[in-house]
């Protein structure tokens, strides 16, 4: 099993919390926003599906998504 994780740029604040959660996949920008996350989504191995709805989950900003 495998997901998609995306990110909504217009909701996005670089708060940071989500690349703590995910450090497997995003690192953040000189800016402190996450990189690593293209606009049509970035695929998610079952292996790193935890720590990806970790970050959605603890997302201020409700930025990030996973489907």
């Amino acid at each position: 099993m495998s997901a998609t994780l995306t990110i909504d740029w217009n909701r996005c604040q670089g708060h940071g919390v989500c690349l703590a959660a995910f450090r497997e996949r995003l690192a953040a920008d000189r800016w402190g926003y996450p990189k690593g996350i293209p606009t049509s989504g970035t695929l998610i191995p079952a292996d790193e599906i935890g720590a990806a709805r970790t970050a959605v989950a603890t997302c201020p900003a409700a930025a990030l998504r996973l489907t």
